[in-house]
């Protein structure tokens, strides 16, 4: 039976951050399930889920402190269930994307409206652009969400299109 872990990692950018990490990981016999990793600013963060063995998950906690310390990278580790879990409970998964000209609130808006209707938001990314004719700042807004089975479509998309109506954007929902 496998055990699942998060594990972060934020430091400063360098080359060869993604293959230090993967390669600590490997060494415990571990398996890296998912990942994100950005560069924002001058610093890199990554967040990995793992899996493995329990008693190798635990030899890996069990490193990670002096893993943080020889790589200058901050670590934190947390176990975590089966990503199998939530959609066997019958969760409905949905990506959005959404674009207007940039400004404060967006996001608030947007993610306090999924926060009401009980949605859970497996993943967020958002840039600030040129618009491609007039150079406007543009907001881009990508989201891959899981709306509980109580919550209907059709409500999800109203309470939605509102939302972005009300900070002037444009949304598109597909299910994923």
């Amino acid at each position: 039976m496998h055990r699942y872990l998060v594990l972060s990692a934020v430091g400063h950018d360098k080359p060869g951050i993604v293959e230090t990490v993967s390669k600590f990981i490997l060494q415990f016999g571990c398996n890296i399930e998912d990942s994100r990793m950005a560069v924002l600013g001058g610093e890199f963060a990554l967040i990995v889920l793992v899996s493995g063995a329990p008693e190798k998950i635990a030899a890996l906690q069990d490193a990670e402190a002096g893993f943080g310390e020889h790589t200058k990278l901050t670590i934190v580790t947390k176990t975590t269930s089966s990503p199998a879990d939530r959609a066997a409970k019958g969760y409905r998964r949905y990506s959005v994307h959404a674009v207007g000209l940039d400004h404060e609130g967006i996001v608030h808006q947007i993610t306090r409206t999924l926060a009401s209707l009980g949605v859970n938001i497996e993943a967020l990314e958002s840039t600030a652009a040129s618009a491609p004719i007039t150079g406007a700042p543009q907001f881009i807004l990508d989201l891959k969400i899981e709306a509980p089975p109580s919550l209907d479509e059709k409500q999800l998309r109203e309470k939605l299109n509102a939302a972005c109506e009300a900070v002037n954007v444009d949304a598109e929902i597909k299910p994923a």
